[in-house]
């Protein structure tokens, strides 16, 4: 497996990411294009498609800064999943020295119980931090999720780091920045 940075100038590629990028996520938590674009110039942003031969498998995008990972999108493929090929982007991810960070929905259903189930088969621990994603969309609503961190639990230290890199660079390509994530962490 290929991992691949791909600019909005390869337009064949940029369209096939894109549209798995759009079909895998809610509304709330993707950015516009020109968002995303945006974002994609900044050297703390790693917008990478995995690709086997010439078939997109899936997406990871995160953030790297000081010893920190944040997996902001992972997903394969519709035709791909159930195939080992999270497991194999994710190992990608987890094979560096710094600490990972993502999050995940509520447990409210069967399928938000199996994603916590895959990451915890990956060696992540669930935290006890709460955290509200701000929508990167003005019509949307924050969205509180579950913070999960490899490869042991991040303490209360570094979920501030994490919370203070959120506000300061990854919000910055929301529509509608200026704004801060007002949840206070001591909740």
């Amino acid at each position: 497996m290929e991992f691949l940075r791909i600019e909005p100038t390869d337009t064949l590629r940029w369209n096939e990411v894109w549209k798995l990028y759009e079909e895998s996520f809610p509304l709330s938590e993707r950015r516009k294009e020109e968002d995303h674009i945006r974002a994609c110039t900044d050297p703390f942003f790693f917008p990478l498609s995995a690709w086997e031969e010439r078939q997109l498998i899936g997406i990871i995008f995160y953030w790297e800064w000081d010893s920190y990972r944040y997996t902001e999108y992972l997903a394969v493929t519709p035709h791909l999943r159930s195939q080992g090929y999270g497991s194999k982007m994710l190992r990608y991810l987890c094979d560096s020295d710094h600490t990972l960070i993502l999050e995940i929905d509520p447990l409210v259903d069967e399928l938000s119980v199996r994603r916590l189930q895959f990451y915890e088969r990956a060696g992540f621990t669930l935290t006890p931090y709460r955290f509200v994603h701000l929508p990167y969309r003005l019509e949307s609503k924050p969205k509180e999720l579950l913070i999960l961190s490899y490869p042991t639990m991040i303490n209360k230290e570094q979920y501030q780091n994490f919370l203070k890199f959120m506000n300061e660079r990854v919000i910055r390509y929301c529509e509608g920045y200026p704004f801060k994530n007002e949840l206070d962490p001591a909740d």
